[in-house]
Parts: structure tokens; C-alpha cells; sequence
């Protein structure tokens, strides 16, 4: 059993140890953040260290880290924390949750994360300190470079790039063949079917409100 340090004391290190915590294959010991975030505490009794003491306390020995920080700053939090974990002489764990579907060939990054009903499919590539939430599917062919979040139930379809830092959000759908440049937001439900730059925001139109109510709607169209 691999014991566990999470990277991380908010809520995706809430969500991430809940999901570790019935792995027989882990053990989770504690937890690791910046020291001016110590005062948020720790997560269902884990002690909370700070990143100057953590050496001295888990020994990168016999611990490894599970990436737990979630997408802020583009993703820029979470790839520092694991810079200098890494630094500090620690393994990063890459931890696939059981109910994913790996199919790559390609060896997932160091510190990336898979969780439930994920499917990565024949020879896909995973960066390193990427975060593969539920459901999404990752086509043949495609890449997710370093420090990405992808939402769940994302589609990267067959061929299609994204570049390193950005954020895709629920349910998005990158076309095939299309490369999504490094550091971008993508929006919940946003088709991206050309290439995009770095930086780029997009946002998929929010749903506007019908003319008629759920009542008229039912009465003249019926559901």
C-alpha cells in the first residue's frame, strides 16, 4: 500500500481523498500546502503541513504526492506546487481511479490524475500534472500537454491538440484535428472547431430564457 501526501487542502483535495480513501492501493497520511494557506486547515482529520516543514515531517522516502491543488491561475498554482514538490525530492504519483479506461500505450505524465469513467483511448498522451476529470474522453491520436484541466465530460476528439495550462470546461467538445493553443479557457458546452491562439478565452452562449413559460410551453408544444 502506497502511503500518500495530497497536494492541496480545498476542494478538489476534499474530492481526490474521498476517492483515495476506498483505493486499497493507497494510504493517505496528510496533507501539503503554501504555509499562508495552513490556516484553511486539513480535510476529514489529516494533518495540514506546510510546504517548508512537509520534508522534515513525510520523507520523500517513503511518501509520494498526489497533485490535490485545483485550476486557479491557469493552472500556474498547481504546476508550482509541483515544481518544487519534485524540488523537494518527492515522487509525484500519477493516480488513475479504477473505473477509468486507459487504452493508451503512451505512458501517462508524472502527477497526472484520471478519475471515474474517463477513457483514454489507443495511443492518446496525457502531460504531466494534468487533471482527466469524470467521463471525459480522450480520442485516438490526441494530446493534453502538461499542467491541463479537462471537465468533466469533455470530448477531445481523434487528432486534436491542447497545449499546455488551459482550462476545458463541462462538457466542451475540441474537433478533430484542431489544436487548442496553451493557456486558454474554454468555456462549459463550447465546440471548438478551428485552431485557437494562446490566451484565448471561449465561452459557449449561455441558454436564453423562451418567450413563453414552462406552462404556455407544455400547453402549445407539449413535452
Amino acid at each position: 500500500m502506497t502511503k500518500i501526501i495530497l497536494a492541496g487542502n480545498a476542494v478538489t483535495a476534499n474530492i481526490l481523498y474521498a476517492y483515495l480513501r476506498d483505493d486499497r492501493r493507497y494510504h493517505v497520511v496528510g496533507l501539503t500546502v503554501d504555509d499562508e494557506f495552513l490556516s484553511l486547515g486539513g480535510i476529514g482529520g489529516l494533518p495540514a503541513v506546510g510546504l517548508s516543514e512537509v520534508p522534515a515531517a513525510f520523507s520523500p522516502e517513503q511518501y509520494r504526492i498526489v497533485m490535490a491543488a485545483g485550476y486557479s491561475d491557469l493552472n500556474r498554482v498547481r504546476e508550482s506546487l509541483f515544481v518544487r514538490l519534485k524540488h523537494a525530492g518527492y515522487a509525484i504519483e500519477t493516480y488513475v481511479h479504477p473505473d477509468a479506461r486507459v487504452y493508451t500505450e503512451h505512458a501517462l505524465g508524472d502527477g497526472s490524475v484520471v478519475l471515474p469513467g474517463a477513457v483514454i483511448e489507443p495511443h492518446a498522451r496525457v502531460g504531466a500534472n494534468t487533471v482527466v476529470w469524470c467521463n471525459v474522453t480522450l480520442a485516438h491520436h490526441c494530446s493534453i500537454a502538461e499542467n491541463c484541466w479537462i471537465a468533466a465530460g469533455t470530448v477531445v476528439s481523434g487528432q486534436a491538440k491542447v497545449k499546455r495550462n488551459s482550462f476545458i470546461g463541462v462538457n466542451a467538445t475540441v474537433v478533430n484535428n484542431v489544436v487548442v493553443g496553451d493557456y486558454n479557457i474554454v468555456g462549459a458546452g463550447a465546440l471548438i472547431s478551428k485552431d485557437t491562439k494562446s490566451y484565448g478565452v471561449h465561452l459557449a452562449r449561455s441558454a436564453e430564457p423562451f418567450r413563453y413559460s414552462a406552462e404556455d410551453y407544455v400547453k402549445y408544444f407539449g413535452v
